[in-house]
């Protein structure tokens, strides 16, 4: 996935390190306890993992390539455990690999590090992801780089449950002897992997043990295809398995054991998932014979590309599951089945004789559809990893690019379709840039928002997965802007060239990209008339240009430099501001003139206009806090806040109360966190704690907005963890 990102200093305490993380930072919470969430949009990003828990029903853990680790609730919903990671620790939020304890299933442990460059961390916890110790690793990790769907590379020893092993993608086999609390390097493990691609190591890539003996294999992806290792002795002495002739050229992705002690492994030609794989096969691995047998599945189905995940029933030894991997094909990647070991296989799909023998249930999110209409959502791409729960063979688990899927009856796939369902409910991963909360009813949109690789969405209730409607879906946005005395008008700019200027006047129901503009530039900004009648945008080359008719006509806007910063006013629709060259401007005419208020404001601040407030604009600038309550005839400043990076505004608290202000910020005492304030920013109360720091949350390029129908309710824009919201607990 294409991701924004600030890059941040992670912190690196040396290979030794031990880190208590019940909770480190500081601030203290709100006199009102915020209860935190998401607004709901059900993945969004590209879930690398899936591991179910053999021991606990229910139990299931799912790591994301951004935007943290994920524990299954018995509700069936996703909950973020990794939230104490905030923006000094941002690098940990891309995990690795995962382990979840076969024999204590309290215990729970991670690889975090999203890029090779940034230290990595080795993460332990003994009940179930609610505190973590951590050990600074000396290596990094890539989370969200090439191979990131192979593995898995932690494992526990379901022999001896204190042992955890790791394998790293450039620094060799690593082991800890004591619930992952310290690690060492099992130096003697002969190779560490010499197989680079987008010139980053993948190293080893997973660690099995065989269910009998207790055995242990090591997948490394070496480029003489000599990528498979066992130890007889618990890591003492190694010896490669004999090269698997058919796989020259092939890495091993992922494997996993039958009850009966058979190793079931998938190739490819690489390691994807950013470069596709071209080929790739299916065998499996006989420790009794020390023989390879091919049972790559041979349908005739058009298939291309590589495999990316496999998974072996452990209530059937013969029940086996692969995905593949690079089938960019209209139905997407295709998931074969077996019930005799891979002698014969049932697919999904079968693109050269047309049948198609699953159903895809997306209502509870279905802007998966994608536009697709009759043909409904894809089965996914980037398929990287399947796993058979433990106590429902009818249930297939399996990642995407967008979302997780699960299907209800695989084992019946030779009588009747196979139901494939949405099953990341509480999962969020997506990179925000904005959002805009109206006032409005229930019958026009709560938020809008924007956000990478997804464009954005309108939601309609923000406890609900959007429908495919209200999905944007049309390239990288870069603002978006709505008319608060009617949300049903919005507007949104994008990065491409043909139709880069989208409006919709039904409540993002229907957009209509704009055919002619005045400008060949992309994107920019654009702030939009409190009722829809006239909207201003500054293309990326600087210029400002308005509208009156959505686009059919367009004028210069004069009396503006380049690349100014502008927001209309959110009562009078013939006011627009603007701040350009360090100094305030105002428009009375819709836009189409700006003049100069004489005031100076900081060259980095931008202004943010209040609901139902004529005249109000505040801007922030890093050090101090400004604001007009005169449309810019006179300024004051606030200080009480002394670091702040973005502020947004809320519904107040009563008919008497100024709306409430809420800030991205550090008022030196109580930490960088998120703050808000009832009182026009005379006091202000940080209301996250050292629990919920939400990885990045961008500092100076972040944003923050409140609910302008929802008193106490907020939503932060991360990088990589969805909307968050909180609302005041009940």
């Amino acid at each position: 996935m294409i991701r924004y990102f600030k890059k941040l200093t992670a912190l690196f305490l040396g290979a030794a390190a031990l880190c208590s993380l019940a909770g480190c930072g500081i601030g203290k919470p709100s006199a009102d306890p915020i209860t935190w969430g998401n607004v709901a949009i059900g993945g969004g990003g590209y879930v690398t993992g899936v591991e179910y828990n053999p021991k606990e029903e229910g139990l299931v853990y799912a790591r994301t390539d951004i935007g943290g680790l994920y524990r299954r609730k018995k509700d069936g919903n996703w909950q973020a455990i990794t939230d104490f990671l905030g923006a000094d620790a941002w690098n940990y939020i891309g995990i690795e690999s995962m382990a979840t304890d076969p024999i204590e299933p309290n215990r729970v442990y991670f690889a975090g590090g999203t890029y090779m460059n940034n230290s990595a961390g080795l993460f332990a916890s003994d009940d179930y992801g609610e505190t973590w110790t951590r050990f600074d690793a000396p290596f990094g990790c890539g989370g969200n780089q090439s191979g990131r769907g192979c593995g898995e590379r932690m494992q526990v020893n379901p022999n001896n449950n204190k042992q955890i092993w790791f394998g790293s993608r450039n620094a060799g086999l690593w082991k800890s002897e004591d619930y992952g609390k310290n690690w060492e390097e099992v130096t003697s493990f002969p190779v560490k992997g010499d197989y680079q691609q987008e010139g980053n190591s993948i190293g080893i890539l997973w660690v099995e043990f065989a269910p009998d003996s207790g055995d242990i294999y090591v997948g490394v992806a070496m480029a003489d295809s000599c990528c498979i290792y066992r130890s007889t002795n618990n890591g003492t002495n190694w010896t490669a398995l004999p090269i698997n002739d058919m796989s020259a050229g092939w890495y091993p992705l992922h494997a996993d054991f039958s009850a009966n002690g058979k190793l079931y492994l998938v190739y490819s030609d690489n390691c994807g998932p950013n470069l596709s794989p071209s080929d790739g096969g299916v065998y499996v691995y006989d420790p009794a014979t020390s023989q390879f047998t091919n049972i790559t599945p041979n349908l005739n189905d058009g298939r291309v590309g590589g495999f990316g995940g496999i998974s072996v029933d452990p209530q059937n030894p013969d029940a086996v599951v692969v995905s593949t991997l690079g089938w960019w094909s209209d139905n997407g990647d295709n998931l074969y089945y077996s019930t005799d070991g891979g002698s014969t296989w049932s697919g999904l799909f079968n693109l050269n004789s047309g049948e198609n023998n699953y159903q895809m249930d997306t209502t509870q999110a279905s802007w998966l559809d994608w536009g697709r209409g009759k043909n409904g959502a894809k089965t996914g791409w980037w398929v990287a990893d399947v796993d058979i729960n433990p106590f429902c063979s009818d249930e297939v688990m399996y990642v995407t690019g967008a979302t997780i899927y699960s299907t209800q009856n695989i084992t019946k796939i030779r009588s009747e379709p196979v139901i494939i369902a949405f099953d990341a409910y509480g999962l969020e991963e997506t990179a925000v840039y904005k959002m805009l909360s109206p006032p409005g009813d229930d019958s026009t949109p709560q938020l809008y928002s924007i956000m990478g690789d997804l464009t954005g969405f309108a939601h309609m209730d923000v406890t609900k997965c959007p429908d495919d409607a209200h999905f944007m879906k049309n390239g990288n946005p870069t603002d978006v802007d709505c008319a608060f005395l009617n949300p049903d008008i919005a507007v949104y700019v994008n990065e491409e060239k043909t139709s880069s200027i989208v409006f919709t006047k039904d409540g993002g129901d229907t957009w209509d990209v704009v055919q002619h503009k005045p400008d060949p530039s992309p994107g920019g900004h654009v702030a939009m008339a409190a009722d829809g009648s006239s909207c201003v945008w500054i293309s990326s080359s600087g210029k400002a240009y308005v509208t009156f008719d959505f686009g059919e006509t367009w004028y210069y806007t004069e009396g503006l430099g380049y690349g100014a910063k502008i927001a209309a006013d959110r009562v009078n629709p013939k006011l627009f501001y603007a701040a350009c060259d360090g100094q305030f401007y105002v428009s009375e005419d819709g836009g189409l003139t700006f003049r100069s208020a004489g005031q100076m404001v900081a060259d980095s601040a931008e202004p943010v206009t209040v609901a139902g407030h004529e005249g109000h604009v505040w801007m922030s600038s890093t050090t101090l806090i400004m604001y007009t309550e005169d449309a810019g005839k006179s300024f004051q400043t606030v200080k009480t806040l002394p670091n702040v990076d973005c502020i947004g505004f809320g519904k107040a608290k009563d008919d008497k109360s100024y709306p409430v202000i809420y800030a991205l910020g550090d008022d030196s005492e109580n930490g960088y966190g998120i703050y808000r304030s009832e009182d026009k920013g005379i006091s202000w109360v940080r209301i996250n704690d050292s629990q919920h720091l939400f990885g990045n949350l961008n500092g100076e390029d972040g944003f923050i907005t409140g609910d302008n129908r929802v008193y106490g309710r907020v939503y932060i824009a991360t990088n990589g963890r969805g909307i968050i919201m909180g609302d005041i607990s009940k």
